[in-house]
């Protein structure tokens, strides 16, 4: 790996001896402005530091019937000590490195990184569009909401391998903290299967704790003309699953406790048989806090959680949330709430959507 700094007057100019130095397959891997020059700190002039690496060492160009000797097996192994010194030292700068900071950029990247942290973007994420903004800035001078543009266009690019198009399994599961919406959020997706295609569908409730959550779905499933099924233990939950065999879909309701309790993921595990035709699903609330929805996922990721659906989008104008628990689980959002109606408030998570929405009240000042 070759790693080589430029101080020049702007990025076209930074481009260009990249490409002339390094070659085309070079990557820009940090850039701020400075000043430079003056006398006692007067009469400085901005410039911007670029460093950029390339995975191999280009060629020297020659001259024609010259022959210079082949370096040395030592000499290889020195060069290439250098370059992993100098890049391992940059890496180590750059993650020492808490946020990234916007104090020196031009207006319309300050404009657009104090929004996405207004959306509560994880810094993580704005360290990894960092580069690229600062590159595309450079190369066409956008203005704030030109910009703006292409960073929608660079999260709907980035997360599009989030969205989870189906179809359900046999079995379906929801669970979750308390207070997430995961009986009504049950019943939408229920819905949904009898009105949309068709299928016949039955409800099976381990949640015994809360008198309220069973007459809830009693409800639900009367409307739908569906069995329910109220299982206390491993035994009920196994007698259920043999009643309720010749059904397309079959939604299973939990439990919400409180999500800090071990022994609420050990209870699950002891009625609920976790196999390779059930679809568990995780239900998160956008109202909650990142750190709050990280350690209940890290809580019920043992269950082997497939999928994120998330609640209370329309109780929120903050919901970079939902980027960064997709950021940093590595799972698909399946569906986002946005209301008590079922099942209208239900809609399947589609990335550009949801990005428009998270950047709907974007206002160039």
């Amino acid at each position: 790996m070759k790693v080589k700094k430029y101080v020049v007057a702007s990025m076209p100019q930074a481009m260009k001896a990249i490409r002339s130095d390094l070659g085309e397959e070079a990557v820009i891997l940090h850039s701020k402005q400075i000043r430079t020059g003056g006398f006692l700190g007067l009469f400085t002039k901005a410039k911007i530091e670029v460093l950029a690496a390339v995975d191999s060492v280009e060629k020297l160009s020659v001259k024609k019937n010259s022959s210079p000797p082949a370096p040395s097996m030592e000499d290889n192994q020195s060069f290439m000590k250098q370059q992993l010194s100098e890049l391992n030292t940059l890496v180590s700068q750059m993650n020492q490195m808490p946020k990234v900071s916007s104090s020196s950029y031009p207006k319309a990247v300050e404009d657009v990184f104090a929004y996405l942290r207004l959306q509560e973007i994880d810094e993580a994420i704005l360290k990894s569009i960092e580069a690229s903004m600062l590159e595309y800035y450079y190369l066409h001078r956008p203005n704030s909401n030109q910009l703006m543009e292409w960073t929608k266009s660079w999260f709907v690019n980035q997360f599009k391998e989030s969205e989870w198009s189906g179809p359900f399994k046999k079995y379906v599961s929801v669970v979750g903290p308390t207070g997430v919406g995961k009986t009504t959020t049950l019943a939408k997706l229920a819905a949904k299967c009898v009105l949309e295609h068709n299928q016949k569908i039955a409800f099976i409730t381990t949640d015994t704790y809360r008198i309220s959550a069973i007459e809830q779905l009693k409800t639900y499933a009367s409307i739908l003309n569906a069995p329910l099924t109220i299982c206390y233990n491993g035994a009920d939950f196994k007698k259920a699953l043999l009643e309720t065999e010749a059904y397309d879909v079959i939604f299973i309701d939990t439990a919400g406790r409180n999500f800090l309790e071990q022994q609420y993921v050990n209870d699950l595990k002891k009625i609920i048989t976790f196999q390779e035709d059930l679809q568990t699903f995780l239900v998160l609330a956008l109202t909650s806090k990142v750190s709050d929805m990280k350690a209940v996922y890290e809580r019920f990721v043992s269950l082997s959680v497939d999928h994120l659906i998330f609640t209370k989008q329309d109780e929120t104008t903050r919901k970079g949330s939902l980027l960064n628990m997709l950021y940093h689980c590595g799972k698909r959002a399946a569906f986002t709430t946005n209301g008590q109606d079922v099942p209208e408030d239900v809609s399947a998570f589609k990335i550009k959507e949801f990005i428009d929405d998270v950047f709907g009240d974007w206002k160039d000042e």
